[in-house]
């Protein structure tokens, strides 16, 4: 849930839906090595003609202590994909049509972020943050970073046919 600017309230209640959802592996058995672009294709129904939403890619040692890898940033009315310069795990937005989001509509939205290179070593998880707003203190957010309110209110509802494409690296047989 994204409140926005749109219910004047300056915080959420208990009744209130999350205003961010994370997804987590079971711990890696293995050392995983990811290099290169990542892309979030998520089947999104929502409320309000826009929203946003905002990705972050993490690293969960076994403590729980996450470490904030990479992170991608998608305006839903800016969700045009040239197609003729993306591949499948990097998309190219348009960021120049605005189409207003379909209300209650399922949208895929793909949602390109930083390419990275990382070792997730075993024993830890990664962890995908998604939310639409970052703008309290009690969100991650990358170098400090944080992007403007869409200042429009609403409720997303994420289905389960959404994936994270990672870019992950064979096993490489160590040679003696």
């Amino acid at each position: 849930m994204n409140l926005g600017g749109g219910l004047s309230r300056s915080q959420t209640s208990e009744a209130d839906p999350p205003s961010f959802l994370t997804w987590d592996t079971a711990p890696l058995t293995d050392d995983v090595d990811v290099v290169g672009p990542i892309e979030l294709q998520i089947d999104v129904a929502c409320t309000a003609p826009d929203t946003a939403f905002i990705v972050i890619l993490q690293d969960v040692d076994a403590t729980g202590q996450p470490t904030h890898i990479t992170a991608g940033y998608l305006r839903a009315s800016l969700r045009e994909i040239d197609d003729s310069a993306s591949r499948r795990g990097a998309p190219v937005l348009d960021c120049r049509s605005f189409a207003a989001v379909p209300i209650g509509e399922i949208v895929r939205y793909r949602i390109p972020l930083v390419p990275n290179a990382r070792r997730f070593k075993a024993g830890h998880k990664i962890r995908l943050y998604l939310t639409t707003d970052d703008q309290g203190d009690d969100k991650p957010a990358l170098l400090m970073f944080r992007h403007a309110s869409i200042g429009t209110s609403s409720l997303n509802t994420v289905y389960s046919s959404s994936q994270l494409l990672l870019p992950v690296l064979p096993e490489i047989a160590a040679s003696h």
